[in-house]
């Protein structure tokens, strides 16, 4: 018997050690038609029908025979349907799993080796004060102009994804958001469990810069969104590093658009793996290619404003998922306004300005789980900074999409004219964000045309492509604020038309065409010296 019992559990210990684990990533998608009511809150259909969003192919289910197939000879373990892949366990080769399921696309297998949690957590050691007043991170975005509007974030759904966060209940500076029951979804998608409070205290200090708050005693602190309903969701494994965390990343971010979530923080990156052979390559971040970045911007299409970290390997390129094309990727700064020297840099792989923008980063006051302020340093403060000011943005503009909410952003800040690979488009003032979206500046799409303006930037002089022949055409050159700067008419030949802009200050514009009386196009144009 006791032989017996040893080559059973040798059989299972070698059966265990078969097991390999893999994303499969499936062809194509079921041709279900689903209501919008099968996967959404009522929280998330208010949002989409604000914004007129409908409902496309990213919506709908894994088809269930593929899922059916696959459980035949496999444990499958997670699901997403945005990127219509799932995670197993099988014993079967990938080899054998594209043999025998045509439906099959491709498949990454994934290999995991223990890492450190110090070596994992992403940001350098805190130092210890006691002064916790966040008025200068505040007023360098000129977010105090929008709190005494009265937009706190009051009414808005911001999701945290993050990698735990371990005290943030019993943290006093919490005590309002706990105690108003402002925390209305939890999850950890590494776990597939509710309970979040553990594993990191990364989160906790995350969420601090948005929701942190105690208005008496010595150590007075108060975040940019003091007021949003919140999130929180575990999606980073601090202990190892793989492909799978990336994909756990994209479910939290379906949780979100299905539960109604209208802005989301990510202080995560990614670029190395335990399995150096699934690294990514630079150029596999040009904004829509890795895991990560095609799930913000399935995220940004469905309504969900994306804010995410660039990492903190600077002088480095920034890490996935801050490459995506449609998310708000933020760099870091110290109280002067200058880049901080461990903040990633852009641009991404396909040339896109990155970072977007920057807020404090260095020497960021935050609240620790031992219910203190500390002083850290980390992109991934300053990623929650401009979380926090861009949902009190959104609480004043609810009709905004995400494209003119992130526009504007980047339209006020303090080096638009001149974007580089350091700060981006730089410090944004969010009392200009709310004039720009408030007076339509910033708004780039129009019904009938879709004009090319070159150079732009431009010195001295700029062609307008993309009219027809022979029409009249009024234009109207004003500033952000609103005021105008240059008026003329034009006879349109060969389709385009001359600008000279060498009388305008450096700085951004809005050229405004009319013709008939009617606004055929509105068009960003910046001027340099």
């Amino acid at each position: 018997m006791k032989n017996l019992l040893l080559l059973i559990s040798l059989f299972l210990v070698q059966f265990s050690f078969s097991q390999e684990k893999m994303i499969v990533f499936f062809k194509d998608k079921s041709a279900t038609k689903i209501n919008n009511t099968d996967f959404l809150s009522s929280k998330a259909i208010e949002r989409r029908t604000l914004k007129s969003i409908e409902v496309d192919e990213y919506d709908l289910p894994i088809d269930v025979n593929f899922l059916n197939s696959i459980s035949s000879v496999a444990t499958i373990e997670k699901t997403s349907k945005w990127l219509n892949a799932i995670v197993i366990t099988t014993s079967l080769s990938p080899e054998n799993l594209l043999t025998q399921f045509s439906f099959i696309e491709r498949i990454v297998p994934i290999n995991t080796a223990m890492k450190s949690m110090i070596k994992k957590e992403l940001h350098p050691a805190q130092k210890s004060i006691n002064y916790g007043l966040a008025t200068q991170q505040v007023q360098q975005l000129n977010l105090d102009c929008l709190h005494g509007l009265g937009y706190t974030g009051s009414g808005v759904y911001l999701a945290v994804i993050d990698a735990g966060f371990n005290g943030m209940d019993t943290v006093s500076y919490f005590d309002s958001v706990y105690t108003n029951n402002r925390v209305i979804d939890t999850y950890d998608f590494v776990l597939n469990q509710t309970y979040v409070y553990a594993n990191s205290q990364h989160g906790t200090m995350v969420s601090s810069c948005i929701v942190g708050e105690k208005n008496q005693g010595q150590d007075i602190y108060v975040g940019t969104a003091k007021d949003v309903d919140l999130a929180l969701y575990r999606s980073e494994n601090v202990y190892s590093e793989t492909l799978i965390e990336e994909f756990d990343l994209v479910r939290a971010l379906e949780r979100c658009d299905s539960v109604g979530v209208d802005v989301a923080n990510i202080s995560l990156g990614y670029f190395d793996f335990d399995d150096s052979t699934t690294n990514h390559l630079y150029a596999d971040l040009d904004g829509n290619t890795t895991v990560a970045a095609v799930g913000v911007n399935v995220a940004v299409s469905k309504g969900v404003a994306v804010v995410m970290s660039a990492g903190n390997s600077g002088p480095n390129y920034i890490a996935t998922p801050c490459d995506a094309d449609d998310g708000l990727c933020v760099g870091a700064i110290d109280e002067f306004g200058s880049y901080a020297f461990f903040s990633s840099v852009g641009p991404n792989a396909d040339g896109q300005i990155k970072p977007d923008v920057v807020a404090r980063g260095q020497d960021a006051f935050v609240v620790s789980p031992y219910d203190t302020v500390v002083q850290a340093n980390g992109t991934s403060f300053s990623s929650p900074i401009m979380c926090g000011a861009t949902a009190c943005l959104i609480q004043a503009n609810p009709t905004k999409t995400v494209a003119e909410i992130f526009n504007a952003i980047r339209m006020s800040a303090s080096q638009n004219a001149f974007p580089d690979s350091l700060r981006g488009y730089g410090i944004p003032n969010f009392c200009l964000a709310n004039t720009i979206l408030n007076s339509g500046a910033g708004i780039t799409e129009n019904d009938l045309y879709s004009l090319l303006i070159y150079p732009n930037p431009a010195k001295n002089e700029v062609t307008v492509y993309g009219f027809e022949e022979n029409i009249k055409v009024e234009y109207v050159v004003y500033n952000l604020l609103g005021a105008f700067e240059k008026i003329g008419k034009e006879i349109i030949k060969d389709g385009f038309f001359k600008l000279n802009v060498s009388t305008l200050s450096a700085g951004n514009y809005i050229l405004e065409i009319q013709s008939n009386g009617l606004v055929i196009a509105k068009e960003p144009l910046i001027v340099i010296d």
